[in-house]
Order: structure tokens, then sequence, then C-alpha cells
């Protein structure tokens, strides 16, 4: 497995050859081991699901704040997926950016993201699933949701008019 820093301070993408035969394939997206070896410990405490039937459904942007952040390791298990990240941390030398990642079922891909950061991703082709492992519990008084398309962060998404929640089409413009 390959372990390489994204334009996020801490964010990583995690990448690993998956073993293919007549049957399919399988895939290793997360070892202990392969994440201490760069520093970093992740004990989750949760897995998720998100089923998506339509390529442009939106989810995003949502993150807990300070002392109930959580860390995610996040990948598609069917689909494609644009998965984007942006650091919500004042702290954070990369305070405000923001990066994505192209993640599609039976790549061997993952995306590893801090606590702090706010998390999305649009789907890029009809019924798209994706995983996430999670460190740490959901605690509905800590959520926080950044609207898709503030310009404060000028994401660059590939639509115009995505799918989105109640939730994430009224969410406000970030106040740091």
């Amino acid at each position: 497995m390959t372990i390489t820093e994204l334009p996020i301070t801490g964010a990583r993408l995690l990448a690993g050859a998956p073993a293919r035969d007549a049957r399919g394939s399988f895939e290793v997206f997360w070892e202990a081991a392969d994440l201490a070896a760069v520093g970093i410990s992740f004990a989750p405490a949760n897995a998720h699901h998100s089923y998506n039937d339509r390529a442009g459904t939106l989810r995003g942007m949502h993150y807990q704040r300070a002392l109930h952040g959580q860390v995610k390791l996040v990948s598609c298990v069917r689909g494609k997926i644009l998965d984007v990240i942006v650091d919500v941390r004042p702290a954070s030398p990369t305070y405000l950016r923001w990066a994505a990642v192209e993640l599609a079922a039976a790549s061997g891909r993952a995306v590893y993201i801090p606590s702090g950061c706010a998390h999305g991703f649009l789907t890029l082709e009809d019924h798209s699933t994706v995983a996430y492992l999670i460190e740490n519990d959901y605690r509905p008084e800590a959520t926080a949701t950044l609207r898709w398309n503030d310009p404060r962060f000028g994401i660059q998404w590939p639509v115009s008019e995505p799918i989105l929640s109640e939730r994430d089409r009224f969410a406000p413009d970030f106040q740091p």
C-alpha cells in the first residue's frame, strides 16, 4: 500500500493494488500498521454506507466541531465519486483550502480525512455506494454543514445543479 499526502494537512490518499483473478478482486483499503508507519493512529468506532441512486448526488460538506471531531476513512465500493475535503481547522497551515480525489469501486483507493475537516462527495455514476470508517461517535449537537458552493472555498464541482438534501441546500456560508 502506498500512502500519499494530499494538499490538506494530515489528509492522505491510501492506494493499494487490488488482487484480481477469475472470481473478481480483493482489496485492502486500511491496515493499522500502514498508518502507524506514517505516524497516524486510527481506531474506528463506526462503519457507515451511503447508497446513492443517481449521478450528480452531492452529500456535504459535513463535519463535527472541535472536541467532537471525527477522523474518517472513505472509500467507494460501487460506482464512482469525487470526494472533497475542506480544512476548517483555524490553526492548520491549510486552513480554508480544499482538495478533491476521485474514488471508484475496486480501485484500491481510500481517503483518510483528519478531524476538523469538512467532508463531502459528488456521485459521478448512478448507484454509487460510499463506505466510511469513522473514529469517534456522532454528536448531533456538534454537527456543522458548509454550503457546497460557498464562494469562500471555491470548490470546483463538475456540476452546477446537484441533487441535494434540504440540509445541504440551505446550509449557511462558513462563519469562522
